[in-house]
Formats: structure tokens, C-alpha cells, sequence
């Protein structure tokens, strides 16, 4: 039998990037208006990222990630909350892109690309 760890890592499409930076989340509420709150990133692919937060986030709920590009240039990058719990204080959110990122080099801005 397979143990957990194994199975999460044949889920994943992308490899991921381990790097801790603050980046701006904005919560995306039809009905009682965006929220923005400052979470630690924690790693990142093409395909989503994980983060630190200090309050919960309802998994299914629409996100807006802005991450910084190329010289001072920023991406709003939109996301989908995959998955939140707690571990250690900190609420650790998944956070999955609605479309996979073209590209994470440090030189090259980062683009959605269209699905």
C-alpha cells in the first residue's frame, strides 16, 4: 500500500519551488466584498502554490495571489483554495491557479497562460 506522502506526490503535475515571501492574497466575495490580507508563500509551480495565513480560508473559495514579476512588475494571479488547516499557529492553505503559469524564472515575467 501506498503511504500518504507518495500519493500526494504522483498527484502533483508541477514540480515545486520552495521559497518564503510575503505576497498580497485578496479574497474574491461576490457578496460581501474582496478581502486582502499579506500570507507567507511558502513554495510554488506552474500549477499553484502553498501558503501560510493567519486566519482560515474556506477551500472552494475564488483568490487573487499578487505576485511580483520581473524588475518591479507585479501578476495578479487567480486561484481556487484547494485546501486549509491548521498546523504549528499558522493556517497552511492550498491554493491551486485556475490556469497554469507559463513560466517561473526569476528573468521572465510570469503569464497565465489561456486555457
Amino acid at each position: 500500500m501506498l503511504g500518504t506522502e507518495t500519493l500526494l506526490a504522483e498527484r502533483r503535475l508541477y514540480p515545486r519551488t520552495q521559497v518564503r515571501m510575503p505576497v498580497q492574497l485578496t479574497r474574491l466575495d461576490p457578496d460581501g466584498g474582496d478581502v486582502v490580507e499579506q500570507v507567507e508563500m511558502v513554495d510554488i509551480s506552474r500549477g499553484g502554490l502553498g501558503a501560510l495565513a493567519g486566519r482560515w480560508h474556506y477551500p472552494g473559495q475564488r483568490v487573487m495571489v499578487r505576485l511580483p514579476g520581473a524588475g518591479m512588475s507585479v501578476r495578479n494571479i487567480c486561484g481556487i483554495i484547494r485546501r486549509c488547516h491548521m498546523a504549528d499557529g499558522m493556517h497552511q492553505l492550498g491554493i491551486e491557479f485556475e490556469r497554469p503559469m507559463a513560466t517561473l524564472c526569476a528573468d521572465e515575467p510570469i503569464i497565465a497562460v489561456a486555457a
